[in-house]
């Protein structure tokens, strides 16, 4: 059964994420290092001015080279007493593709991924964004090596979750490969193609179609601020073009209230101590 949501436990969440997303800044500042607001983060920002009221997360995306000085600069810079870098450096049981902030002395735990060893807590996530070829057939075999590596690292929790059949019996020769051999999957990709001219980027460990489309390399480049809830952060300067790349044309107009809820279904949160 999942945990019970109220606004107060999503209000107290965000603003946890807050300070995280201040920390995450601070850092970028003062190493001139540039990232962006991302997905329903920045919609919150240019629809809400702050959080959309029923996200419970803050996602950033970084070029590839940004995100790897950001990785190596939190080694001496980021305030461990609070906080965590983890990714499949930091912490041996992590499986994703990207990295994320926790906070120290709170808990998350993900229904359904109790099967993980990973580090839980409260987080943001930080993803990276790599050069993707243009031609259709290499753009194609790029994805494609994506999806496997990414399915590679969900096999884990697949099998604590799927149903005998099909599905579960491929997720299982998945998981029989080291995970470690999707992340040399992602880093040989990124060797090949970055930095060779090529117009768009996309998260690796994502599968979203607007991802595999691709987004504008520009907009992780030309940037500008924005107000989220009681601070500027980064921006795309083109914020509409990136808002209608990721959510269409209607990006302004409110969900039905069904389905405003937060998408990370939790069995238990706790906060640090005050």
């Amino acid at each position: 059964m999942g945990f019970e949501y109220t606004q107060e436990i999503i209000r107290k969440m965000q603003m946890v994420e807050l300070d995280m997303l201040k920390e995450l800044d601070r850092i970028c500042r003062e190493n001139n290092i540039t990232y962006v607001l991302d997905a329903g983060t920045l919609l919150g920002a240019y629809r809400h001015k702050g959080f959309i009221p029923w996200d419970d997360d803050v996602d950033v995306r970084m070029l590839r080279s940004e995100y790897e000085r950001f990785c190596e600069v939190c080694k001496t810079q980021l305030n461990t007493k609070k906080y965590f870098l983890q990714n499949h450096k930091t912490d041996a049981g992590y499986r994703w593709g990207y990295a994320r902030m926790l906070r120290n002395g709170t808990n998350f735990q993900r229904a359904g991924q109790d099967m993980l060893t990973m580090r839980r807590g409260i987080f943001i996530d930080i993803f990276p964004v790599d050069d993707l070829p243009e031609k259709k057939i290499s753009k194609d075999i790029y994805n494609a090596k994506c999806w496997i590596a990414r399915k590679m690292l969900y096999s884990e929790v697949a099998l604590g979750n799927y149903k005998p059949g099909m599905n579960k019996f491929g997720f299982w020769i998945l998981n029989l490969f080291p995970k470690e051999k999707a992340f040399k999957i992602f880093e040989k990709l990124s060797k090949k193609y970055n930095d060779k001219g090529f117009s768009k980027v996309r998260i690796q460990g994502w599968g979203d179609p607007v991802d595999t489309a691709g987004f504008k390399k520009e907009w992780f480049i030309d940037t500008d601020k924005i107000w989220f809830e009681d601070a500027w952060f980064t921006c795309p300067k083109d914020t509409e073009g990136f808002l209608e790349h990721s959510f269409g044309k209607d990006y302004m107009t409110l969900p039905p209230e069904e389905s405003r809820k937060p998408r990370h279904t939790a069995t238990s949160i706790s906060f640090p101590e005050e």
